[in-house]
């Protein structure tokens, strides 16, 4: 008990696994048993018996003092009661039907109450300290979906310097070779894996939409829970604040759309219309007879620019009819940035159980884990709009196509800058490969990365393997490269890239591989996005960071014309490869 006479779980840590303890830790951490029930008693099995009878039974059984006592109850005024368990610092209440036998098992009959959040989680990992921490920077937690364990935070407050040592002791002799999370989240510091042996108790704030805690902080540790009872299910299921029976509840703002399954345009126009009312917290709309609902929707996502999950989800509505042509029927490998850039991301390739029956995936062998995995697919707004809501920032598409996964309709050049290299000088090592473009033939269409490069890209005909496509790039990086020795290199480790010049990666042309979608938002701060432009705007005073969710949108009309012919060129290598000879000779 604290100084207050109120139970302390924290404190209780201290006692946990103790048999013997000193007369030391007795005078510091005393125990308080309490009896809240009788279950069996001079040979008879009390389990049948009501609840309140029980109760007075137990009130003839126990003597109490100052360290055993009897859990009282209080029959009615529940409300006055928990609002009193509030004011008082009280972890909640439980109500329990007067006449429920014992349960054996999870019940109704008997309800939690709580005035604070908190969740039996399981530990899986720890990554290496930082600041002032000595043993580890945060425990990794999680909890079961079914048979699948599910990240759901690092908790990196609350521990006394005592238990940090202790656990990170614990951490020590269960270590795992892999991680036991679905899918592998992704840490700022390196992460250590453990057998999911540990369960610890958490406090937070709330539950983010993308089932991952809110502002986690450490309790203390639960050594007689059994892990695999820290599940989704049970942790999650709601038990809420007592309602006032004499004050309707209040939902949470939320409006309903409901579109047609023939009117595209309409749909798109309808749910902009309910994104943009900035009272909603939340929007359920219907998108030809696909039912999803649009969460946390002021979540800022961009802290410095104030960009929120509502500003870009309105923008992905906007320039759907443009960018879904670059998504469809392309497995997507997901980056996860569910509380905006500033909260931690992970990427994602395989497509969870508890997804809408009308997502598609496509199932892609996995190497590592040596069967088949299921990736998104997009189709649709609907499909767009659910994905960007679990925090999906950027959409990373395949080159090639779910039918043949070995044979992409489109190749790319990827310039990348060096770190400090001005932007005039990719403009530059652009109209340099440009020119050997030009002089291939080939029709070709440059966006900016969204970050700090320049990305071209050339339509293809579906007949060729990603060997042969890197066979054609690294000529026309070789060339290029020629005629710009001190611009361009083809230098893959970073580190040795000399400075102010270009990287010209070709490499990601592979099965498998990814890159960030034409009009796709990029997860850096001012919100920019991946822009069409017309070769002509290729200057050197040309500033990529002026293109982002909002000034994409105000010149839509023009940057959705500038690609909108682009699967229109079915090129072929061969002719391109003639026409790099032919130039040779003359």
């Amino acid at each position: 008990m604290d100084d207050k006479g109120r139970s302390s779980f924290q404190r209780l840590q201290g006692r946990f696994g103790v048999e013997n303890p000193s007369e030391k830790q007795q005078a510091q951490l005393p125990v308080t048993y309490y009896f809240f029930d009788v279950l069996y008693c001079d040979g008879y099995d009390l389990r049948r018996s009501p609840l309140i009878e029980r109760k007075q039974l137990l009130q003839q059984l126990v003597v109490t003092n100052e360290r055993i006592r009897i859990s009282d109850h209080q029959i009615g005024n529940g409300i006055e009661l928990f609002e009193a368990a509030i004011s008082n610092g009280l972890e909640g209440l439980v109500a329990k039907l007067m006449a429920s036998p014992y349960p054996e098992g999870r019940t109704s009959n008997w309800l939690k109450f709580k005035s604070v959040k908190e969740v039996d989680a399981v530990v899986c990992g720890w990554t290496d300290p930082r600041g002032g921490r000595q043993y580890f920077g945060s425990l990794l937690v999680g909890l079961y979906e079914k048979s699948a364990l599910r990240f759901i935070g690092g908790v990196g407050t609350g521990f006394p310097n005592t238990l940090e040592r202790e656990l990170y002791e614990k951490l020590q002799q269960i270590p795992a070779k892999k991680c036991p999370f679905t899918p592998v989240p992704q840490t700022r510091e390196r992460a250590h894996w453990v057998q999911p042996k540990i369960v610890a108790r958490v406090g937070y704030a709330e539950w983010t939409s993308d089932n991952q805690l809110r502002q986690p902080r450490f309790l203390g540790l639960q050594p007689d829970r059994d892990p695999r009872e820290s599940t989704f299910a049970k942790e999650t299921k709601t038990s809420a604040v007592a309602p006032d029976p004499s004050k309707p509840a209040k939902p949470t703002p939320s409006a309903t759309v409901k579109t047609k399954k023939s009117a595209f345009a309409q749909s798109a126009t309808s749910i902009i219309k309910a994104l943009e009312q900035p009272h909603q917290e939340q929007v359920r709309a219907e998108i030809g007879g696909r039912e999803l609902t649009l969460t946390h929707l002021n979540k800022i996502y961009f802290p410095k620019a104030g960009f929120t999950k509502r500003d870009v989800l309105v923008y992905y509505a906007t320039v759907s009819p443009f960018l879904l042509p670059f998504l469809k029927h392309r497995p997507l490998v997901l980056h996860r940035y569910p509380n905006g850039i500033a909260g931690g991301a992970f990427y994602q390739k395989e497509a969870g159980e508890y997804i809408p029956q009308w997502i598609r995936t496509v199932a892609i062998f996995s190497e590592t884990k040596k069967r088949d995995v299921p990736y998104f697919l997009i189709d649709d707004l609907a499909s767009l709009l659910y994905l960007t809501n679990l925090g999906c920032i950027e959409h990373n598409p395949f080159s090639a196509r779910e039918d043949d996964l070995d044979q992409p309709d489109y190749m790319f050049v990827d310039l990348d800058p060096t770190e400090g290299t001005a932007f005039s000088r990719v403009v530059l090592a652009a109209k340099v490969i440009g020119e050997v473009l030009q002089q291939a033939g080939v029709e070709f269409f440059t966006k900016t990365s969204g970050a700090s490069g320049l990305h071209m890209y050339i339509p293809i005909a579906r007949k060729y393997g990603f060997d042969q496509v890197r066979a054609l790039l690294e000529i026309i990086t070789r060339l290029a490269v020629d005629r710009e020795k001190g611009l361009l290199i083809r230098i893959h480790r970073v580190q040795d890239r000399p400075k102010n010049s270009i990287f010209v990666d070709v490499r990601q042309n592979a099965y498998g591989q990814s890159l960030a979608s034409v009009f796709s938002v990029r997860p850096r701060e001012g919100a920019p996005v991946s822009t069409p432009l017309a070769w002509n705007e290729l200057k050197p005073d040309l500033k990529p960071e002026m293109w982002n969710i909002r000034t994409v949108l105000a010149d839509l009309p023009r940057r959705s014309k500038l690609w909108g012919k682009f699967f229109e060129h079915g090129q072929t290598l061969e002719s391109a490869l003639e026409a790099l000879d032919r130039s040779r000779v003359a």
